[in-house]
């Protein structure tokens, strides 16, 4: 297949290294100040407890303008960019030339398949979930041979995508062949809801205490349930159907014990890299939060928890 990602970024990259090793045409479309970069190839590092093992992912082809794409040339493009990313013109440029191309976001939003609705059909849209961590590296605190892209796929959790069969099977074989471990499911959509409305509040209530995970257990906890529930509710009515049950059993006392166990498991510092990535992706958080409020407002459920967390982070520094 011919490829195109849009945005080489830390996921960018990841899906680019993996589907370039399965021999697949991988070109990306950068901002032009990041176009030399591309060019000169990107060196990423499967994290393991140590930096040791590193590749080199060189794009085949280096875009800077979706109105430059030959018309049609691509058999699937792939949007690696935050939810917000899905605003300006550039979509409509890209969407002109999309030809009989597939088109996968791995955006989170809830309603950005809705918003590349509005310009590229629907039967061509696949919707993926990131479940793989990826990062630039070092962290403060980590070293490394040379600095890099770092990346790590938690224990059992592959990449996931809904849509089309006969366009989700040709990306799952390729990122399979490429040594991601991938496959098709049904109901995704509900998933990453689901899964956002968890993490968004954990994210929001961290950068009101310093990203630390003692200081929320401390400080916040009790806040910070009372806000999963709100978003719980709000989403189950938004998406008429009914949260799963890990989100349905979210209390003081298993998040408590959630916040000490999942520092454990990966090969890095939990809580730096969250402060790295979501102050990166501040403005998408903040987007999460906005729209749980406007969507608890129209359907009258209690948001004030929301209301509040969204006034403390206040907008992206």
């Amino acid at each position: 297949m011919r490829i195109l990602i849009v945005g080489a970024g830390s996921v960018g990259q990841l899906y680019g290294l993996h589907l370039a090793r399965a021999g697949e045409e991988v070109h990306v479309l950068v901002r032009p100040r990041y176009a030399e970069e591309a060019r000169r190839g990107y060196r990423l590092y499967e994290r393991r407890r140590d930096f040791k093992q590193h590749a080199i992912f060189t794009p085949d082809g280096v875009w800077t303008d979706a109105a430059d794409l030959p018309p049609g040339h691509f058999d699937a493009i792939i949007l690696a960019i935050p939810s917000t990313g899905l605003k300006g013109p550039w979509l409509a440029s890209l969407a002109r030339g999309l030809g009989d191309a597939t088109l996968l976001t791995l955006t989170p939003g809830l309603d950005d398949v809705q918003t590349l609705s509005e310009h590229i059909a629907p039967d061509q849209i696949v919707r993926g979930l990131i479940t793989s961590v990826s990062y630039p590296a070092p962290l403060p605190g980590e070293s490394c041979p040379q600095p890099g892209t770092a990346y790590w796929f938690p224990p059992l959790t592959p990449a996931l995508f809904e849509g089309p069969k006969e366009r989700v099977t040709p990306i799952v074989t390729a990122l399979n062949r490429g040594h991601m471990s991938s496959r098709s499911v049904r109901g995704l959509a509900e998933k990453a809801a689901f899964g956002s409305g968890v993490l968004m509040p954990i994210v929001a209530h961290m950068e009101t205490v310093g990203w630390s995970l003692d200081r929320l257990r401390d400080e916040t906890l009790s806040e910070l349930v009372t806000t999963m529930s709100q978003i719980r509710t709000i989403l189950e009515a938004t998406l008429q159907s009914k949260a799963p049950l890990p989100m349905r059993m979210l209390t003081p006392t298993t998040v408590k014990l959630l916040t000490r166990v999942a520092p454990r498991v990966p090969p890095f510092d939990f809580e730096v890299y969250l402060k790295v990535h979501f102050t990166k992706v501040g403005a998408q958080t903040r987007m999460f939060l906005d729209d749980y409020i406007a969507k608890g407002e129209s359907l009258n459920l209690p948001n004030d928890a929301i209301v509040e967390l969204r006034a403390k982070i206040g907008e992206p520094s």
